[in-house]
């Protein structure tokens, strides 16, 4: 199974397009602005959307606590289709100034918050993405994990370096390359397949 539930992304993109008035104001670390998105959160879940926001009850939110954040680095398209074999997998990591955090009850991955830097300082940016959260959360390694994100091909990886060498863990199935939720593979080789399952795409969303 490789595709997110799509009435769960739906359902977040449509709550947050209706809610969200107005911008949150910035602040100087990404914490505060991830504690600010969790207050947020805690006002706006009710009866009618707590289960899409990922929590199993609309009381549930207020026993909600932050896990420890993710650093997402984003792979562009372009970047993908002019990698081979010579090219530095380091080198398609582009840093965007985001970060996932996981929002826990208890033990349990419920859904995230994403905070995103700019000149003006560090908001929460996105409320929910269930699904993507706790696939993350499972195949965490340590602290020294990060999150690479491959938008066009809709694929998440949990990143960290062994030995100095990037390794790319993916969080689901792949129908379209030999990759496998939980099978940690070098980047370069998770880089080459996508680059050849993205051939005769057009770059639009899918």
């Amino acid at each position: 199974m490789r595709k997110l539930p799509f009435a769960l992304v739906v359902a977040v993109v449509l709550f947050l397009a209706g809610c969200q008035t107005s911008q949150p104001r910035p602040n100087h670390s990404q914490d505060t602005a991830a504690q600010h998105g969790l207050a947020t959160l805690r006002q706006v879940v009710n009866a009618g959307n707590y289960a899409s926001l990922g929590f199993e009850s609309e009381a549930e939110v207020r026993q909600a606590t932050l896990g420890e954040p993710l650093q997402v680095y984003r792979v562009q398209l372009d970047a993908l289709r002019a990698f081979t074999e010579n090219t530095d997998p380091e080198t398609l990591l582009v840093d965007i100034r985001r970060s996932l955090y996981p929002v826990k009850v208890g033990d349990r991955v419920a859904t995230s918050i994403f905070v995103t830097g700019s000149r003006e300082g560090w908001r929460a940016s996105e409320l929910g993405n269930a699904a993507v959260a706790r696939l993350v959360s499972r195949y965490r390694h340590g602290a020294g994990d990060f999150v690479v994100h491959v938008a066009a091909m809709k694929s998440w990886f949990v990143a960290d370096r062994v030995e100095g060498k990037l390794m790319l863990t993916p969080v689901m199935d792949d129908p379209r390359t030999k990759l496998r939720a939980g099978e940690t593979v070098p980047a370069d080789v998770v880089f080459l397949q996508l680059k050849a399952a993205s051939e005769g795409y057009n770059g639009l969303p899918q």
